[in-house]
């Protein structure tokens, strides 16, 4: 059996608002394994990115904080190590590709400083020989004249060569986990598929497991094992990538692939789904989706669905309609 490099149980993430809190993150659970793409996704605002967060503990510095369930990494609980431990284990055994490498790099300090302050630290790399690897992670990631690069400031790259910089960031301390956060959003598309196969190869020959997080279904389908599907900071729907698009079981998730534009398709408009992600200080009462679901009953008003396995399909799934029909070998939607 693959071992669980990642398993994050009930996750729950608060932001203090005012005299009170608001929950961005509701019991979030699934588990990433070795050498597995895990893709997490949803419309902006879903809790996507705070459950990165959360996960790599950078919430240090804002308002938010995790006030329950646990996220263990090869068995250590990281929501009980101390910053110390955490900061041994961030960089280095986990790493993380940010959705905007302009924010994310130092932009007074030279692309090989940057490189080489987590190689020195990480790895315990001499300068020499830390400016060396990271010459050499720059090559790896397919970023000409790297020992000119080393030597540039990062408004000096465009804005893919600066993603690059990241993933080569990211992956120089050869982690066995990465989590990347929307890592292709701000790039145009012959970018984006050159980021993705880079990806793809990295992750393949150094077979680590990655947290794909995006809103991107087709990024999803080029590169993910499995897929979770977050709505109102919870999760609604877990399955492989084939199940997911081939028969979605939620509601919501068959609206985001309805959604997804398709080549020839003779139409005046594009599908979509109605509404708005709620607001998280005025959540509904029953079923999150429910205001803006096309098979809404009356139970759904009033009682929040469980997210539950699907007897005899290896997924799950946070539905009424869904446990109904399981439950009355009825057929979905």
């Amino acid at each position: 059996m693959t071992q669980n490099l990642l398993e994050v149980q009930g996750l729950k993430t608060e932001f203090k608002r005012g005299d009170g809190s608001i929950t961005a993150v509701a019991g979030v659970d699934f588990v990433i394994k070795k050498g597995e793409v895990l893709g997490l996704v949803g419309e902006s605002g879903c809790g996507k990115s705070v459950t990165s967060l959360s996960i790599m503990r950078l919430l240090k510095d804002t308002p938010g904080r995790i006030s329950g369930g646990s996220v263990r990494f090869e068995g250590t609980d990281l929501t009980k190590v101390t910053d110390k431990e955490m900061r041994q284990i961030r960089g280095n055994e986990m790493a993380m590709i940010f959705q905007e490498p302009m924010t994310s790099l130092n932009p007074v300090l030279k692309i090989g400083l940057q490189l080489m302050e987590p190689i020195m630290l990480h790895l315990g790399y001499g300068r020499k020989k830390a400016r060396e690897h990271a010459i050499h992670m720059l090559r790896l990631v397919g970023i000409p004249r790297a020992e000119d690069l080393v030597d540039e400031y990062p408004h000096q790259l465009s804005g893919g060569m600066r993603q690059r910089v990241m993933i080569a960031m990211a992956m120089s301390c050869h982690p066995k986990l990465l989590i990347a956060d929307e890592p292709t959003t701000a790039l145009d598309v012959t970018i984006q598929a050159q980021i993705l196969d880079l990806m793809k190869h990295l992750k393949e020959e150094q077979d680590m497991g990655m947290l794909l997080i995006t809103h991107d279904l087709g990024v999803v389908a080029e590169l993910c094992d499995r897929v979770v599907v977050m709505y109102a900071g919870r999760v609604v729907e877990e399955a492989s990538v084939h199940d997911l698009f081939a028969k979605p079981q939620h509601p919501y998730t068959k609206g985001l692939i309805q959604s997804v534009p398709k080549l020839r398709q003779n139409v005046r408009r594009l599908d979509s789904i109605k509404g708005n992600v709620p607001d998280l200080s005025q959540m509904p009462a029953g079923c999150k989706f429910a205001p803006r679901c096309d098979y809404v009953t009356e139970r759904c008003l009033s009682q929040e669905p469980e997210l539950l396995p699907i007897e005899g399909l290896e997924r799950k799934s946070r539905c009424w309609l869904t446990q109904q029909e399981n439950t009355e070998g009825g057929e979905r939607l």
